[in-house]
């Protein structure tokens, strides 16, 4: 993988790598920090019309060099039809060697249990959200757990949706779903919470749209009401930067410090909607708890970390 070449402007401490930190062409990251080690999940990207049918775990100590492993394999679960390819992961940990793994396929929405964040994860015999069961395209599953320790599964296309977890979380209470619109929402709704307040950040346009941006709300509660929508990070085209969106948000364990993960059009000349690249960024917030925009970079944040 690349070293680190170039001075991180917005913190002035750590460093950036080459333009593509992974080496090969993957979207829609999920990025977390277990036992003081980075892990990424992400949609297998580089086919047409996103038709991956492998998922794999990305593990690294600084966000540069990266181990892979398979965890999933789309014909290892019962309800695949191969209609679509796999889509936009996100994992759970319930407890230490306990880990749900959240997937799109088929249009549908599906869970699958390991016993590590490297896998291997066996999947259900049935989609946990499918296809009409809410006013939605059932994509883009993100996880978030408040600080009364309850979980929560956003998705999402054109609507948003929130439901509870149930407690083994292989299913959501549908009592408990509601649905907004915000902004001009268009996919990727994700939740994280920071000193009692809740950020609700999302993705506009279309992913094949060098526009694709995204925007954030706040709120002093999980329901909202929401904060007018404002500009969290999109293209820069003086840099050649297009389509920033379908991020994450991670918050290093013990710390105010926070990285966003995202993709944007590939740039070795090849980048589209189907060829996108992940790449990370430090996340600041001003004294007011607003975001500070991420200015795009064409290199990728370097942040080592330890064991918690």
């Amino acid at each position: 993988m690349s070293e680190p070449v170039a001075q991180d402007m917005e913190t002035g401490r750590e460093p950036l790598v080459g333009t593509n930190p992974l080496g090969r062409y993957c979207a829609d990251p999920n990025l977390v920090v277990f036992d003081g080690r980075w892990f990424l999940y992400c949609t297998e990207d580089g086919n047409a019309d996103w038709s991956s049918t492998s998922f794999y775990a990305y593990s690294s100590p600084d966000l540069v060099h990266w181990d892979r492993r398979k965890i999933l394999d789309l014909e290892q679960v019962p309800w695949w039809t191969g209609q679509t390819g796999g889509w936009a992961p996100s994992v759970l940990r319930r407890g230490q060697g306990d880990y749900l793994f959240y997937f799109v396929a088929d249009r549908q929405i599906g869970v699958a249990h390991g016993s590590s964040p490297n896998g291997p994860f066996v999947s259900i015999d049935r989609p946990i959200i499918a296809e009409g069961d809410y006013d939605c395209y059932p994509i883009d599953p993100a996880v978030f757990i408040d600080d009364d320790g309850s979980r929560y599964l956003l998705w999402g296309n054109s609507r948003a949706y929130l439901a509870r977890l149930a407690d083994d979380g292989m299913s959501v209470e549908e009592s408990t779903a509601v649905s907004w619109v915000p902004g001009d929402f268009r996919e990727a709704i994700y939740i994280n919470k920071r000193q009692g307040r809740y950020y609700a950040s999302w993705s506009e346009n279309d992913t094949r749209d060098p526009r694709y941006c995204v925007r954030y709300a706040v709120s002093d509660s999980l329901f909202g009401p929401w904060s007018e929508p404002r500009t969290l990070l999109e293209k820069c085209e003086s840099l050649g930067i297009l389509a920033t969106g379908h991020h994450s948000i991670a918050n290093i364990p013990g710390t105010d410090e926070w990285v966003i993960a995202y993709h944007r059009f590939a740039m070795n000349g090849h980048g589209d909607g189907c060829h996108r690249e992940t790449v990370f960024a430090p996340l600041g917030f001003r004294s007011d708890g607003s975001i500070r925009q991420v200015n795009p970079q064409p290199g990728s944040y370097w942040r080592p970390i330890g064991p918690a």
